[in-house]
């Protein structure tokens, strides 16, 4: 087998599809105490790893996975990017990740930065893309809130992609795309602001950004409303002051009677 090709076995967890790498895999077992169920046996450990299916060997191009994002890949217990099989986008993982049921591990990176003061006017063109956060009723907060993303950290906005879930502990971070040959987090803007996101809400189009001083892609879902403006006649607050979450905002401010977040990209990276 060329050192460039890898050899990769699909199967069916939870109703999710995975590919391993077949170089990892010692065989293949029937689970004789369940009926529907086959057992991978993990050619390091021995440890018998049960799925609920297992399809075929594929081949693919170890030049076309696409990298997890680093932090993720760190704290995902095995994941080890996206792969492109039969036109869907599928994630790679150690048989590690399949053999266990617990969360990714994996908070918002703590960035230090000063507190902004009232965002300098506009002269010509509008440097802010502006949604509106679609929000339970029962959060409490008040006026409305809406995200704020300097154009300068906006890559693209698309209709919405296919995206892998994951589950990740505090379920802010929603799961993984593959986007131009990348693999982008995909985020609720929502909980990473500790905010209860309304369910059903319209996820019309897909919006990537990245940081300002990492420029690893980040996605989230929005509505068809999202508008160019300029954010004049703002006035910073803290964002404890309004009850939200720190870690992941770079700056909150009245504006226009609603609450105009600036998500901190960099501490989600």
């Amino acid at each position: 087998m060329p050192e460039h090709v890898l050899q990769v076995l699909m199967c069916d967890r939870h109703g999710q599809s995975f590919a391993v790498g077949v170089e990892e895999i010692a065989s293949i077992e029937r689970d004789r105490s369940a009926l529907y169920r086959t057992l991978l046996v993990d050619r390091a450990t021995g440890e018998r790893i049960a799925v609920d299916r297992v399809g075929g060997v594929t081949e693919i191009e170890r030049a076309s996975i696409c990298q997890p994002p680093e932090r993720l890949g760190l704290a995902g217990q095995g994941l080890l990017g996206v792969v492109e099989i039969d036109g869907a986008s599928v994630p790679l993982v150690k048989t590690a990740f399949l053999a266990t049921s617990e969360p990714i591990r994996m908070q918002p990176a703590l960035i230090a930065r000063a507190t902004p003061g009232r965002i300098a006017p506009a002269v010509e063109e509008p440097q802010i893309l502006v949604t509106t956060l679609r929000l339970a009723r029962s959060n409490t907060l008040r006026p409305e809130v809406v995200v704020g993303i300097p154009l300068e950290q906006v890559l693209d906005v698309s209709e919405p992609l296919p995206w892998i879930p994951l589950q990740v502990e505090g379920g802010w971070l929603r799961g993984i795309l593959a986007w131009r040959g990348q693999t982008a987090q995909l985020v609720d803007l929502a909980r990473c602001f500790g905010l209860e996101p309304q369910l059903g809400a319209a996820e019309e189009r897909l919006v990537v950004v990245r940081g300002t001083g990492r420029h690893e892609p980040i996605a989230f879902m929005a509505s068809s409303a999202l508008q160019r403006v300029n954010p004049s006649q703002s006035t910073a607050i803290h964002p404890e002051d309004v009850g939200l979450r720190t870690e992941a905002i770079r700056g909150v401010f009245r504006w226009t009677g609603r609450l105009l977040v600036v998500p901190d990209i960099d501490a989600l990276l």
